[in-house]
């Protein structure tokens, strides 16, 4: 059976991912052992690192779909245009994570399939009014 013009060409993707510390006993040393979110994927419309801290939880749906098939010259490359929605946050102390503490952000992107790797131009929103602005080059996921 032929591929149709449509087929290969939406991808959706879910990806979760959490951490706790052990210990209770929490330092001001210990900052860079922390858990950090914000940044593109990460709560797309923080800056990166914004949020740190000893637990934290995120869960991403994305969706991207190929718009340009790239071609045979220098700069043709296959394009693809997509968005995310992005739930997590990080917190002080284990009993305090709950869904209804998470923020929630999202985020709209145009990507291109690069012979140096993918390239991300994109921006992010915060469901507290902040914004992030991207361009990436390499894997996210």
């Amino acid at each position: 059976m032929a591929d149709g013009p449509f087929e290969g060409r939406n991808t959706i993707l879910f990806w979760t991912s959490a951490g706790s510390t052990l210990d209770g006993n929490i330092r001001p040393t210990e900052l860079p052992d922390f858990f950090s979110l914000g940044g593109f994927f990460n709560l797309s419309g923080l800056a990166p690192t914004s949020l740190i801290g000893p637990h934290y939880a995120i869960a991403r749906s994305i969706y991207f779909r190929k718009i340009g098939r790239g071609g045979e010259g220098f700069f043709e490359f296959p394009a693809y245009i997509g968005m995310s929605f992005e739930l997590g946050n990080t917190w002080e102390h284990r009993g305090d994570m709950s869904l209804g503490s998470a923020r929630k952000d999202g985020s709209v992107f145009l990507a291109f399939d690069t012979f140096l790797g993918p390239v991300y131009l994109g921006t992010g929103y915060d469901q507290r009014g902040s914004a992030g602005y991207y361009l990436f080059l390499g894997r996210t996921f």
